[in-house]
Protein backbone atom coordinates (compact mmCIF):
# COMPACT_ATOMS: atom_id res chain seq x y z
CA UNK A 1 0.00 0.00 0.00
CA UNK A 2 2.54 2.86 1.19
CA UNK A 3 5.17 2.02 -1.60
CA UNK A 4 1.85 2.19 -4.13
CA UNK A 5 0.88 5.36 -3.23
CA UNK A 6 4.49 6.49 -2.76
CA UNK A 7 5.19 5.47 -6.35
CA UNK A 8 2.33 7.87 -7.71
CA UNK A 9 3.57 11.54 -7.70
CA UNK A 10 0.44 13.86 -6.78
CA UNK A 11 0.11 15.23 -10.28
CA UNK A 12 -0.48 11.23 -11.18
CA UNK A 13 -2.70 10.83 -8.07
CA UNK A 14 -4.76 13.49 -9.55
CA UNK A 15 -5.35 12.84 -12.88
CA UNK A 16 -6.91 9.58 -11.82
CA UNK A 17 -9.00 10.87 -9.27
CA UNK A 18 -10.43 13.44 -12.23
CA UNK A 19 -10.80 10.55 -14.43
CA UNK A 20 -13.07 9.25 -11.66
CA UNK A 21 -11.27 5.99 -10.92
CA UNK A 22 -9.74 4.53 -7.82
CA UNK A 23 -5.94 4.63 -7.02
CA UNK A 24 -6.17 1.69 -5.10
CA UNK A 25 -6.73 -2.15 -5.77
CA UNK A 26 -9.81 -4.24 -4.63
CA UNK A 27 -7.91 -5.62 -2.08
CA UNK A 28 -6.64 -2.41 -0.76
CA UNK A 29 -9.83 -0.84 -0.69
CA UNK A 30 -10.66 -3.15 2.26
CA UNK A 31 -7.28 -2.93 3.89
CA UNK A 32 -8.09 -1.68 7.52
CA UNK A 33 -4.39 -0.75 7.77
CA UNK A 34 -4.45 1.36 4.58
CA UNK A 35 -3.89 4.95 4.48
CA UNK A 36 -6.87 6.18 3.29
CA UNK A 37 -9.12 5.70 6.16
CA UNK A 38 -10.10 8.88 7.92
CA UNK A 39 -9.06 9.07 11.89
CA UNK A 40 -11.43 6.91 14.31
CA UNK A 41 -13.74 9.40 15.93
CA UNK A 42 -15.49 8.54 19.91
CA UNK A 43 -19.37 7.92 20.00
CA UNK A 44 -21.35 8.99 23.05
CA UNK A 45 -20.62 5.58 24.76
CA UNK A 46 -16.85 5.46 24.10
CA UNK A 47 -17.20 3.20 20.76
CA UNK A 48 -15.22 3.97 17.97
CA UNK A 49 -16.84 4.77 14.54
CA UNK A 50 -14.39 5.38 11.25
CA UNK A 51 -16.02 7.41 8.91
CA UNK A 52 -15.02 6.54 5.71
CA UNK A 53 -12.54 6.97 3.51
CA UNK A 54 -10.20 10.48 3.47
CA UNK A 55 -10.69 13.33 0.98
CA UNK A 56 -8.82 12.34 -2.47
CA UNK A 57 -10.49 8.57 -2.51
CA UNK A 58 -14.18 9.28 -2.93
CA UNK A 59 -14.34 7.35 -5.89
CA UNK A 60 -12.93 4.01 -3.73
CA UNK A 61 -15.97 4.82 -1.84
CA UNK A 62 -19.08 1.96 -1.36
CA UNK A 63 -22.51 1.80 0.35
CA UNK A 64 -21.63 -0.15 3.32
CA UNK A 65 -19.91 -0.63 6.48
CA UNK A 66 -18.95 -3.64 8.75
CA UNK A 67 -18.55 -4.25 12.30
CA UNK A 68 -15.05 -3.91 14.44
CA UNK A 69 -14.03 -4.98 17.87
CA UNK A 70 -15.18 -1.88 19.21
CA UNK A 71 -17.41 0.47 16.94
CA UNK A 72 -17.69 0.21 13.44
CA UNK A 73 -16.13 1.11 9.90
CA UNK A 74 -18.05 2.74 6.99
CA UNK A 75 -16.93 2.67 3.89
CA UNK A 76 -18.14 5.99 2.50
CA UNK A 77 -17.36 9.28 4.02
CA UNK A 78 -20.63 9.69 5.22
CA UNK A 79 -20.32 13.10 6.86
CA UNK A 80 -18.61 14.80 3.61
CA UNK A 81 -21.94 17.17 3.05
CA UNK A 82 -21.98 17.79 7.12
CA UNK A 83 -21.49 21.54 6.94
CA UNK A 84 -24.60 22.14 4.68
CA UNK A 85 -26.54 20.22 7.17
CA UNK A 86 -25.46 22.84 9.96
CA UNK A 87 -26.82 26.33 10.75
CA UNK A 88 -23.60 28.49 10.25
CA UNK A 89 -23.70 27.23 6.52
CA UNK A 90 -27.14 29.05 5.79
CA UNK A 91 -26.82 32.53 8.45
CA UNK A 92 -24.93 33.91 4.88
CA UNK A 93 -25.82 37.14 3.52
CA UNK A 94 -24.72 35.92 0.51
CA UNK A 95 -27.13 32.82 0.46
CA UNK A 96 -30.17 35.58 1.31
CA UNK A 97 -30.17 35.38 5.07
CA UNK A 98 -30.83 38.84 6.29
CA UNK A 99 -31.94 40.07 2.87
CA UNK A 100 -34.28 43.02 2.87
CA UNK A 101 -36.96 41.64 0.46
CA UNK A 102 -38.89 45.15 0.49
CA UNK A 103 -43.03 44.49 -0.06
CA UNK A 104 -43.16 42.76 -3.23
CA UNK A 105 -40.14 40.40 -3.75
CA UNK A 106 -40.19 37.09 -1.73
CA UNK A 107 -37.34 35.52 0.16
CA UNK A 108 -35.08 32.86 -1.77
CA UNK A 109 -34.69 29.07 -0.28
CA UNK A 110 -36.81 28.49 2.95
CA UNK A 111 -35.80 32.17 4.61
CA UNK A 112 -38.80 33.89 5.28
CA UNK A 113 -39.60 37.32 6.21
CA UNK A 114 -39.69 38.32 9.96
CA UNK A 115 -43.57 39.46 9.46
CA UNK A 116 -44.73 42.75 7.56
CA UNK A 117 -45.97 45.49 9.87
CA UNK A 118 -42.82 48.07 8.84
CA UNK A 119 -41.99 45.80 5.60
CA UNK A 120 -39.34 48.53 4.58
CA UNK A 121 -36.78 47.14 7.43
CA UNK A 122 -38.20 43.58 7.33
CA UNK A 123 -35.60 40.83 6.95
CA UNK A 124 -35.43 37.18 5.92
CA UNK A 125 -34.61 34.57 7.99
CA UNK A 126 -34.12 30.90 8.88
CA UNK A 127 -38.01 29.75 10.12
CA UNK A 128 -37.48 28.93 13.75
CA UNK A 129 -39.17 25.18 12.20
CA UNK A 130 -36.08 24.70 10.54
CA UNK A 131 -33.48 22.79 12.41
CA UNK A 132 -30.23 21.54 11.72
CA UNK A 133 -27.44 19.40 12.83
CA UNK A 134 -27.21 19.29 16.78
CA UNK A 135 -30.15 21.08 16.99
CA UNK A 136 -33.04 19.63 19.12
CA UNK A 137 -36.17 18.17 17.24
CA UNK A 138 -39.34 17.22 17.73
CA UNK A 139 -39.90 16.04 14.61
CA UNK A 140 -37.89 14.39 11.33
CA UNK A 141 -39.44 17.47 8.86
CA UNK A 142 -37.61 20.33 11.05
CA UNK A 143 -34.13 18.68 10.28
CA UNK A 144 -34.88 17.65 6.94
CA UNK A 145 -36.22 21.26 5.88
CA UNK A 146 -35.92 23.01 2.30
CA UNK A 147 -32.68 24.15 3.78
CA UNK A 148 -30.83 20.26 4.22
CA UNK A 149 -33.01 18.17 2.14
CA UNK A 150 -31.09 17.34 -0.90
CA UNK A 151 -27.97 18.06 0.50
CA UNK A 152 -27.95 15.67 3.03
CA UNK A 153 -29.92 12.63 4.81
CA UNK A 154 -30.51 13.77 7.88
CA UNK A 155 -33.45 13.12 10.68
CA UNK A 156 -34.28 13.31 14.31
CA UNK A 157 -33.69 10.67 16.63
CA UNK A 158 -32.98 10.22 20.45
CA UNK A 159 -29.47 10.61 21.02
CA UNK A 160 -29.67 9.64 24.64
CA UNK A 161 -30.47 5.61 25.63
CA UNK A 162 -33.07 7.17 28.60
CA UNK A 163 -36.86 6.58 27.56
CA UNK A 164 -37.62 9.14 29.90
CA UNK A 165 -35.25 11.55 28.55
CA UNK A 166 -34.42 10.45 25.04
CA UNK A 167 -32.78 14.35 23.46
CA UNK A 168 -34.15 14.59 20.45
CA UNK A 169 -31.72 16.00 17.88
CA UNK A 170 -30.90 16.34 14.31
CA UNK A 171 -28.77 13.54 13.19
CA UNK A 172 -27.34 12.54 10.32
CA UNK A 173 -29.20 8.75 9.19
CA UNK A 174 -26.15 7.39 9.81
CA UNK A 175 -25.80 8.53 13.42
CA UNK A 176 -29.63 7.74 14.38
CA UNK A 177 -29.03 4.68 16.22
CA UNK A 178 -27.83 5.32 19.61
CA UNK A 179 -30.91 4.18 20.71
CA UNK A 180 -31.78 0.61 20.43
CA UNK A 181 -35.04 0.10 18.72
CA UNK A 182 -36.24 -2.47 20.56
CA UNK A 183 -36.60 0.34 23.52
CA UNK A 184 -40.14 0.92 22.86
CA UNK A 185 -42.77 -0.26 20.92
CA UNK A 186 -45.05 2.45 17.99
CA UNK A 187 -47.94 1.81 16.32
CA UNK A 188 -49.34 3.12 12.84
CA UNK A 189 -52.26 2.18 10.43
CA UNK A 190 -49.97 0.46 7.82
CA UNK A 191 -49.28 -3.46 8.43
CA UNK A 192 -46.00 -3.41 8.09
CA UNK A 193 -44.22 -0.01 8.08
CA UNK A 194 -45.63 3.57 8.21
CA UNK A 195 -45.27 6.76 9.41
CA UNK A 196 -45.29 7.54 13.21
CA UNK A 197 -45.83 10.19 15.55
CA UNK A 198 -44.39 7.73 18.23
CA UNK A 199 -41.43 8.09 16.20
CA UNK A 200 -41.53 11.77 16.06
CA UNK A 201 -41.85 11.69 11.81
CA UNK A 202 -40.09 8.57 11.12
CA UNK A 203 -41.10 4.67 10.16
CA UNK A 204 -42.80 2.63 12.11
CA UNK A 205 -41.69 -0.86 11.48
CA UNK A 206 -43.20 -4.88 12.18
CA UNK A 207 -40.01 -6.25 13.51
CA UNK A 208 -40.26 -10.66 12.84
CA UNK A 209 -37.99 -10.63 15.85
CA UNK A 210 -40.64 -9.84 18.25
CA UNK A 211 -43.63 -9.09 15.66
CA UNK A 212 -43.78 -5.45 17.31
CA UNK A 213 -43.47 -2.10 15.74
CA UNK A 214 -40.57 -0.50 16.71
CA UNK A 215 -39.27 3.04 15.26
CA UNK A 216 -36.69 2.74 12.86
CA UNK A 217 -35.08 6.30 12.41
CA UNK A 218 -33.12 5.60 9.46
CA UNK A 219 -35.71 4.06 7.30
CA UNK A 220 -37.62 6.05 4.78
CA UNK A 221 -40.80 5.83 3.63
CA UNK A 222 -41.83 3.85 0.19
CA UNK A 223 -43.57 7.57 -1.35
CA UNK A 224 -41.25 9.79 0.62
CA UNK A 225 -39.75 12.22 -1.59
CA UNK A 226 -36.79 14.42 -1.35
CA UNK A 227 -34.23 12.11 0.63
CA UNK A 228 -31.20 11.19 -0.80
CA UNK A 229 -28.05 8.79 0.35
CA UNK A 230 -24.98 10.11 1.97
CA UNK A 231 -22.86 7.80 0.24
CA UNK A 232 -21.41 9.36 -2.94
CA UNK A 233 -21.45 6.53 -4.97
CA UNK A 234 -25.32 5.69 -4.12
CA UNK A 235 -27.68 6.16 -7.28
CA UNK A 236 -29.64 8.90 -5.13
CA UNK A 237 -26.53 10.58 -3.75
CA UNK A 238 -27.02 13.79 -2.16
CA UNK A 239 -25.97 16.89 -3.97
CA UNK A 240 -23.42 19.16 -3.41
CA UNK A 241 -23.69 23.05 -2.67
CA UNK A 242 -23.72 25.64 -5.70
CA UNK A 243 -23.06 22.23 -8.27
CA UNK A 244 -19.81 21.57 -6.83
CA UNK A 245 -18.45 18.02 -7.93
CA UNK A 246 -19.37 15.96 -4.46
CA UNK A 247 -16.11 13.81 -5.32
CA UNK A 248 -13.73 16.73 -4.63
CA UNK A 249 -16.04 17.97 -1.53
CA UNK A 250 -15.30 16.88 1.96
CA UNK A 251 -16.31 19.29 5.03
CA UNK A 252 -16.74 16.23 7.78
CA UNK A 253 -14.05 17.62 9.75
CA UNK A 254 -16.10 20.73 10.24
CA UNK A 255 -19.12 18.81 11.55
CA UNK A 256 -16.89 16.46 13.50
CA UNK A 257 -14.71 19.22 15.39
CA UNK A 258 -18.45 21.11 16.20
CA UNK A 259 -19.60 17.86 17.92
CA UNK A 260 -22.49 16.98 15.79
CA UNK A 261 -21.04 14.06 13.85
CA UNK A 262 -20.61 11.00 15.08
CA UNK A 263 -22.23 10.76 18.64
CA UNK A 264 -24.23 7.66 17.81
CA UNK A 265 -24.81 4.29 15.58
CA UNK A 266 -22.15 1.89 17.51
CA UNK A 267 -23.94 0.08 19.50
CA UNK A 268 -24.60 -3.78 18.04
CA UNK A 269 -28.59 -3.24 18.50
CA UNK A 270 -28.35 0.27 17.32
CA UNK A 271 -26.43 -0.55 13.53
CA UNK A 272 -29.55 -2.69 13.44
CA UNK A 273 -31.62 0.35 12.55
CA UNK A 274 -29.30 0.86 9.81
CA UNK A 275 -28.99 -3.42 8.29
CA UNK A 276 -32.37 -2.44 5.58
CA UNK A 277 -31.19 0.48 3.82
CA UNK A 278 -27.68 -0.64 4.19
CA UNK A 279 -28.03 -3.54 2.82
CA UNK A 280 -30.12 -2.09 -0.10
CA UNK A 281 -27.72 0.55 -0.87
CA UNK A 282 -24.84 -2.30 -0.64
CA UNK A 283 -26.12 -4.20 -3.34
CA UNK A 284 -26.94 -1.55 -5.69
CA UNK A 285 -23.05 -0.58 -5.24
CA UNK A 286 -20.70 -2.73 -5.17
CA UNK A 287 -20.28 -7.00 -5.68
CA UNK A 288 -17.76 -7.16 -2.62
CA UNK A 289 -21.22 -6.14 -0.34
CA UNK A 290 -20.95 -9.01 1.46
CA UNK A 291 -17.19 -7.72 2.79
CA UNK A 292 -19.11 -5.09 3.44
CA UNK A 293 -21.92 -6.18 5.38
CA UNK A 294 -19.95 -7.96 7.79
CA UNK A 295 -20.95 -8.64 11.14
CA UNK A 296 -24.31 -8.39 10.19
CA UNK A 297 -26.78 -8.79 13.26
CA UNK A 298 -28.98 -12.20 12.73
CA UNK A 299 -32.51 -10.67 14.37
CA UNK A 300 -32.81 -8.07 11.05
CA UNK A 301 -35.57 -6.17 11.36
CA UNK A 302 -37.95 -6.25 8.33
Amino acid sequence: MKSILAALTIPTLLTTLVAGECPLTQEERYNNDGEQWNDPITSYDGRTIIPGMKPGYADCESCGYSGTGDGYRYFYNYAWNSEVAMKPFWEDRGKGWKEKPGFWRSCKGGYERDGWWGWWKKECKIPSSAKFLGESCSKKSECANDFVSGYADVTCAPTNNDEADPQWKCVLDEDSGAVSPYASTCSCFGVFSCESDDCNGNQCVLSTRDMKKHCKYADEGLFEGGTCSNCRQSDDACKAYGGQDPSKVDTSSIGISAGVVGFACVGLVGGVVMKRKRTREASKADPMKAVEMGNQDASSML
